[in-house]
């Protein structure tokens, strides 16, 4: 896997780590904690609305670097078309 791809995962995992944590802070009713628990149906609601920011950055993210390494990908097929990926 390309080390840019590897970076970003990483940085966008810290990420939501920390924007859960946030949110966990914001909701005390939400147990994080309890081994097994799960959150309720209205607390999933409320995290999908918490992360969709986030969310939509990171795809955005993702999405651009796909490009970025697509394009390198087809630079070295046009240079070396034998050996080029």
């Amino acid at each position: 896997m390309d080390p840019r791809r590897i970076a970003l995962n990483r940085r966008h995992s810290q990420e939501m780590g920390s924007l859960f944590a946030r949110f966990l802070d914001a909701r005390p009713d939400v147990e994080s904690e309890v081994h097994g628990a799960r959150m309720t149906d209205e607390q999933e609601a409320a995290w999908t609305r918490f992360s969709a920011g986030l969310l939509r950055r990171h795809q955005s993210e993702r999405s651009a670097l796909a490009d970025v390494l697509e394009a390198e990908r087809r630079l070295r097929e046009v240079r070396d078309p034998v050996h080029g990926q």
